[in-house]
């Protein structure tokens, strides 16, 4: 009986140790693979020569869009989707960072003709068009220093027009003027573009975070299209003794940018960057934001689920005002306010 009872507390103990050397072995591989990620991603970052990378996602079927700037859509439950590519070179002292990025939503709510007799099919309208380009330069101070000169641009404007209906306020991707729809042509590409471009100074100490200011920042806004820009809305000023407005407005002033990447448990990680910027010759009191933060978690290689919320302030434009007991969710005014976007997206990104 003896015998028989210390086999079996030798045989669990066995076992016990057996499944704490499995588990132990297993943490132990996920930990080698987890380095083996970390140095095979820090041998990229420091590679000379190009290093690109592509993206493609997927909106999940929800938007938040808070006083969207004018064309810029409204809220919405539909499908969606991103586009992004970056490009890096690096050489000795010398690094050149490239991002172009694309987000559009869209939606269809029915089907068939707008009103009787009509061939006019209910047109989509739009939740979210973005394109923005951004490149920095930057030439080390000297090999193994954080400081660096560096010159800054950036380009935010739309890819497809925006035709926004004088009841609804909603934005639609085609002009619709039949039945109860009037729609006015509102903006479209370059129409406007916000395009800086920065000299300035850069200080990176490691790879999670950097800091960027320039005191001789210059600031553009530019409309292509005479009738859109005489509608008042995207910051040019009005020209002298006529009722027309000017198609472009120059900006000289500071512009701060700082930047922060991390990952937390092996899978989550969170990007945030902050750009501000005072114009000295027009209210510089007034900081204009642009804020981006994006957090992922890599579900398998190469498929992130993405959490996006980003914030603009821009003194010189106006915003339609969201209002939730209005018609359409817009109370149908415009004024200064902060425009609030928030996507939840399914991602793919493969480096190449």
């Amino acid at each position: 009986m003896k015998n028989g009872l210390l086999m079996l507390l030798m045989m669990t103990m066995s076992v016990g140790l057996k499944a704490q050397t499995e588990a132990q072995k297993n943490q132990a591989a996920q930990e080698a693979e987890r380095k083996a990620k970390m140095e095979a991603s820090m041998k990229l970052e420091d590679k000379e020569g190009w290093v690109r990378k592509a993206g493609i996602g997927l909106d999940l079927g929800q938007l938040i869009n808070v006083n969207p700037y004018i064309g810029g859509g409204s809220n919405r439950i539909g499908i969606g989707g991103a586009i992004a590519y970056s490009a890096v070179y690096k050489r000795n002292l010398l690094k050149w960072k490239n991002d172009i990025n694309f987000n559009l939503s869209t939606q269809r709510i029915g089907a068939g003709v707008i009103a009787i007799g009509s061939d006019q099919q209910i047109p989509f309208e739009k939740a979210l068009d973005i394109f923005t380009v951004g490149s920095n330069l930057a030439y080390q101070v000297k090999e193994g220093s954080p400081w660096a000169y560096s010159v800054d641009f950036l380009l935010i404007s739309q890819l497809l027009p925006s035709h926004v209906d004088s009841a609804t306020k909603k934005t639609y991707l085609s002009p619709t003027n039949e039945g109860i729809y009037n729609t006015t042509l509102v903006s479209k590409f370059f129409n406007p573009a916000n395009i800086t471009l920065a000299p300035g100074i850069k200080y990176q100490k490691s790879k999670n975070w950097y800091a960027f200011l320039s005191p001789a920042a210059l600031k553009l806004i530019y409309v292509a299209d005479q009738n859109i820009a005489n509608l008042g809305v995207h910051g040019t000023k009005k020209k002298d003794n006529s009722n027309e407005y000017e198609r472009s407005q120059l900006g000289l002033g500071a512009m701060a940018r700082v930047g922060y990447s991390n990952t937390f448990f092996k899978r989550l990680n969170y990007t945030s960057e902050l750009i501000l910027y005072s114009n000295y010759l027009d209210k510089p009191q007034n900081i204009d934001v642009n804020w981006f933060n994006t957090i992922g978690i890599e579900i398998f290689k190469g498929f992130n689920l993405q959490f996006k919320a980003d914030a603009f302030y821009d003194h010189d434009k106006l915003n339609s005002i969201t209002d939730a007991n209005a018609i359409g969710g817009l109370s149908g005014a415009t004024g200064r306010r902060v425009n609030f976007i928030q996507q939840l997206l399914l991602t793919y990104n493969r480096n190449f």
